[in-house]
């Protein structure tokens, strides 16, 4: 299907789904002006790139070990009522942050218990959002709604940390922390509009849900979890010293940052457009085995260039192989997964995809430390290149990666 297929007969015919993705849209434009301010807060009060790899443990380690739970309830729970309960914390929690910035009482502590308790809920959170997508649309337009999911949340990833870069340097970290607050009033209002007799929900949450061992034996799925494991350890804590490179090794400031991630937003759109054509979905594992390579390369260009926009080029090329690398994944085994078992599978996907990334943020925050931000992130980018080679060719003499990959039907669309 088309792009322009997918307005006319595809998700974005769906009310309910445009609804989600509107709420969505604004909610998370409001996300990312938070993680300016925070990343830029953190590293003003500690001085430490240390410090932000420790936040970024302190987001991400809860995913670890809340992950599987929230995929055990995603298939047990209505998620429409389950998503609206846990935003209500997650805002209440913005409120907090934001009231404590005005009051001038923010300390690296109150900092990192907050993200402690924020990675919390979206431990609980991530598989029910992801598996109601598919109880919206239903499997025959997953692909595309989810290439379309990414595309919106990576439009805010270059709308808000631009609008988030004006407001730090105008108005201060907490009038980011403010916005970010009221943003959830967008997504609470969608997901209240949203019709509760879905046509998709009743074959979405199908029979009684089977153990989670029995999901991770699934061949399929192991298939996207075990490549997907190199690039979350390796590449993806480079979010976390962005702000670091922003400041220490470009002198770009906090307008520098905000063009840093806009330049990964844009990047990340064209993956996800592009994760929802035919191509790639009729060979899944290829695309995975070729972005993980993509991503890898792209990403220790950017630690050793020498000049900002370079530097920024690359990260327009990381965010496009990255994203199309977790959209094509986060599909795949939505598809592959037995029906009823879909939260379960992206349970696991969660702690896969953000749950080991703590790991890699302490790693690359202790090279940060001994051989600078640059160092650390060249590295990461290097072993995820070596991974993603190593995949390619164990695949190949195998006769997986470049053969027809002979997935069900329903996986390969």
């Amino acid at each position: 299907m088309r792009v322009r297929g997918w307005f006319r007969e595809g998700p974005l015919a769906n009310r309910n789904y445009v609804l989600f993705l509107c709420g969505a849209f604004i909610s998370a434009m409001g996300s990312w002006m938070h993680m300016v301010a925070q990343g830029w807060t953190v590293l003003q009060l500690s001085n430490s790139a240390f410090v932000l790899g420790l936040l970024g443990f302190a987001q991400l380690a809860p995913v670890l070990l809340f992950g599987v739970l929230g995929g055990s309830l995603a298939d047990r729970v209505d998620r429409r009522r389950f998503l609206i309960k846990t935003q209500m914390v997650s805002a209440a929690l913005a409120v907090l942050l934001a009231t404590l910035q005005f009051m001038g009482r923010t300390t690296i502590p109150i900092l990192l218990t907050i993200a402690a308790a924020n990675g919390v809920m979206n431990a609980l959170n991530s598989p029910a959002w992801m598996s109601f997508i598919k109880e919206l649309v239903g499997p025959e337009q997953l692909r595309q709604a989810i290439a379309i999911n990414s595309a919106r949340f990576n439009l805010s990833r270059i709308v808000g940390p631009a609008i988030g870069g004006w407001l730090l340097v105008s108005f201060g970290a907490a009038a980011c922390f403010a916005v970010y607050a009221a943003s959830f009033i967008a997504i609470q209002g969608a997901l209240f509009l949203i019709d509760e007799r879905r046509p998709n929900a009743a074959t979405s949450l199908g029979p009684r849900p089977r153990g989670v061992l029995v999901v991770a034996r699934n061949p399929q799925v192991r298939a996207v979890l075990i490549p997907a494991l190199g690039l979350t350890i390796l590449a993806m804590p480079y979010s976390n010293f962005l702000p670091a490179m922003a400041r220490d090794v470009f002198l770009a400031g906090p307008q520098g940052l905000s063009i840093l991630l806009t330049c990964t937003g844009i990047g990340a759109i064209l993956g996800a457009i592009l994760s929802g054509f035919p191509l790639i979905s009729r060979r899944p594992r290829r695309a995975l085995a070729v972005q993980q390579v993509i991503a890898g390369g792209a990403l220790a260009a950017f630690a050793w260039s020498p000049h900002f926009w370079l530097g920024a080029v690359c990260l327009v090329a990381f965010g496009a192989a990255l994203i199309g690398f977790m959209t094509t994944a986060n599909a795949t085994i939505q598809l592959a997964a037995e029906p009823g078992t879909e939260g379960r599978a992206l349970g696991l996907w969660t702690v896969v995809n953000s749950g080991m990334v703590p790991l890699g943020s302490l790693g690359m925050g202790a090279l940060a430390q001994a051989l600078g931000v640059r160092g650390a992130i060249g590295i990461g980018g290097l072993g995820c290149l070596v991974c993603g080679i190593a995949a390619v060719v164990v695949a190949q003499r195998a006769g997986g990666v470049f053969a027809v990959v002979r997935w069900p039907e329903s996986v390969t669309g």
